[in-house]
């Protein structure tokens, strides 16, 4: 059954400098009645001067949503949609397009940052303790596994490793005194099933032409709270 296409976000801002408010639409088409899988995903830029430009994304996934906001200190909006995979890695998807002679560019997409957050966990000792490292800035966090490994013969029983998901949550943040917008992403810390969440590394990208910055980096940790 073909299901017809559908709003799913409506947002207003200059998005090409010329200090008009252009009206910015995300359209997506459900997989089937009552499902939030959106497919045949498409944007719409509706100028004040009637004009109007649609783009179809190479996009599929749950819950997108579209934001509006100055991440290149440019003086105008960059275009940023979100979204989720869904599934048992269940992940965010993100698409940053910029408005370039009326032409919708892709400037940062999931995997970009992916690449940057490339952060390992592992056991280092019996009693549970975790180590987490992050290559890209250096940092080396601890956390408790919320209680002791089972010995069994010399060598602990649970052998499943602790690790880091790929980018789980995503949100365009705006720091005190600052124009522009950064990034904060979140990757779950997650023992022998995905539903054991030890914590979360949370760290705050700022964008630039050239490639994304880490601004800080941190740990949330579940065991203390």
């Amino acid at each position: 059954m073909q299901l017809d296409q559908a709003v799913l976000s409506i947002q207003f801002g200059d998005i090409d400098g010329d200090y008009n408010c252009e009206k910015v639409v995300l359209f997506g088409t459900p997989y089937s009645p009552n499902q939030p899988y959106i497919q045949q995903v498409e944007l719409l830029i509706h100028y004040m001067d009637d004009r109007k430009l649609k783009f179809q994304l190479d996009l599929i996934g749950y819950d997108l949503q579209l934001f509006l906001g100055d991440f290149l200190k440019m003086n105008q909006n960059q275009i940023l949609i979100t979204g989720r995979t869904g599934g048992e890695n269940d992940a965010v998807i993100v698409r940053l397009y910029m408005l370039e002679d009326n032409r919708l560019k892709l400037l940062l997409d999931e995997e970009d940052l992916a690449k940057k957050l490339t952060c390992q966990a592992g056991y280092i000792n019996m009693n549970g303790m975790i180590g987490v490292t992050c290559p890209a800035t250096g940092q080396t966090f601890m956390i408790d596994s919320r209680g002791p490994m089972t010995p069994y013969a010399g060598v602990r029983k649970d052998l499943i490793q602790p690790m880091i998901t790929t980018l789980y949550t995503l949100y365009p943040v705006k720091q005190p005194y600052e124009k522009y917008y950064s990034l904060q992403i979140q990757q779950r810390i997650i023992g022998a099933h995905p539903s054991d969440v030890l914590g979360m590394i949370q760290t705050v990208i700022e964008l630039t032409q050239e490639a994304p910055i880490i601004k800080s980096q941190r740990l949330i940790n579940f065991s203390k709270m």
